[in-house]
């Protein structure tokens, strides 16, 4: 009987190359169970009007699953509008989750969504799927708000997961994203999603399941290209830390070591750089010597954010302007090349704090280092979502980017501020309702 129900059904997973990784683990969990046939499910990067009509067109019911980050939203938003306008014949779902929905569900389900998964999505999406295509109730399900006779229920977030017990890549649909070691953050920045999203505390991946995972992308690359093993962590370099605040050396050094000894002719490991970035008070020498051995990438990148210890304080990183000066003497006595973030334009940020910023980032590139400048954005769910980011000075913004021009920093500030403007009068227009 259910499978005559599933039938009816469509799966339309709306991928970008901006979210696939968040949606590889989801997408994995569907291969554990019987409720999607492979002939149901539909991954489209392009959502064009023809290509939905031909799926649309076959099925009673299409399952549209969405999941992104606050600066895809404005265009998100739109192209719900855009789809329910066109398609309003047919019955369309549409699920959200992700940063973003999980910040702020209540204005995810202003922008047209029918149901949003907040939180953790391996255990409540394919429990969801199954209810959906049953006709049965999910209102028990727990990570999910919804609305019901234009009211909006919100649910806590779904329980936190134990990594180990789900898949990370999907060999089904073809997705092998970097390897997430770990879960996560203690420090709570208030700019930064992740602390709000997975917790103050960090959970790792174990090291025996890692190495399965491993051996998977090994096998399945082997003859076709080097297999590039690289992570996702918001601090690889606490990785099997207890408090997720004091560095584990020994583990870091077996996960990298047991990885190594897999392939050390074509398995190349990328460790501390995107999209496993660390901290600088995590960076030292000694740790270096741990991890150069096993790794391929010849930069360290870290967040250093401001050359401010004023503002260090006032957003929560919990370190100093003397730690990021440390890690990258470190990282260049070990011949390797710090690429460090800076973010600019931060909430209370004033002049003299934005070229104290300006100031250190002139001392590390005459160090060698590389730069990578942002501007805020707010982000739904963090404490800083309804802050407003503050202009750069003039004489800050032609300095950088003269560096830009020359090669020393990466990041074009003209489109981020735009973009964060953009994002800041989207969000607003769902506080004026």
């Amino acid at each position: 009987m259910c499978d005559l129900i599933l039938k009816k059904f469509a799966l339309i997973g709306c991928f970008s190359s901006k979210n696939w990784y968040g949606f590889a683990p989801l997408f994995a969990t569907l291969e554990k169970t019987s409720i999607i046939h492979m002939d149901n499910v539909f991954i489209l990067k392009k959502r064009t009007n023809s290509a939905l009509k031909k799926i649309l067109d076959q099925f009673n019911t299409s399952i549209f699953a969405y999941s992104f980050y606050t600066h895809e939203a404005p265009r998100i938003a739109a192209e719900i509008k855009r789809i329910t306008e066109i398609f309003s014949h047919q019955n369309i779902i549409f699920i959200a989750g992700g940063p973003h929905a999980s910040g702020n569900p209540s204005q995810t389900l202003q922008m047209g969504f029918d149901l949003v998964v907040k939180g953790e999505g391996e255990r409540t999406f394919p429990t969801l799927l199954e209810r959906l295509c049953t006709n049965q109730s999910y209102l028990d399900i727990e990570g999910i708000c919804f609305r019901k006779q234009d009211q909006i229920h919100l649910s806590t977030p779904s329980t936190v997961i134990k990594l180990d017990e789900y898949p990370t890549f999907s060999s089904n649909f073809n997705l092998y994203p970097p390897l997430e070691i770990t879960r996560g953050c203690p420090f709570g920045c208030k700019y930064c999603e992740v602390t709000y999203h997975f917790g103050n505390k960090m959970r790792h991946r174990s090291i025996n399941t890692i190495l399965n995972i491993v051996k998977e992308y090994h096998k399945i690359f082997t003859g076709r290209r080097s297999t590039d093993i690289r992570f996702i962590s918001p601090n690889s370099l606490a990785y099997g830390s207890h408090d997720g605040k004091t560095p584990n050396p020994a583990k870091i050094r077996q996960l990298l070591k047991s990885i190594y000894e897999l392939g050390k002719d074509n398995i190349r490991i990328f460790f501390a750089s995107f999209p496993s970035e660390t901290r600088p008070e995590f960076v030292t020498s000694s740790l270096l010597e741990e991890i150069t051995p096993f790794i391929s990438n010849t930069h360290i990148a870290f967040g250093a954010q401001s050359g401010s210890d004023k503002i260090l304080k006032l957003i929560g990183r919990q370190h100093t302007v003397q730690d990021i000066q440390n890690a990258t003497t470190a990282i260049l006595e070990a011949n390797l090349t710090p690429l460090i973030d800076f973010l600019l334009g931060l909430p209370d940020e004033e002049i003299e704090d934005q070229y104290q910023t300006m100031d250190l980032i002139k001392e590390l590139i005459g160090q060698k280092a590389q730069i990578r400048i942002h501007y805020f954005m707010p982000l739904a769910g963090t404490p800083f979502e309804n802050a407003i980011p503050v202009p750069i000075e003039p004489e800050i913004l032609s300095e950088l980017g003269r560096f830009a021009k020359k090669g020393y920093l990466q990041g074009n500030l003209d489109t981020q501020i735009k973009n964060s403007n953009r994002i800041l009068k989207f969000l607003q227009s769902f506080n004026n309702r």
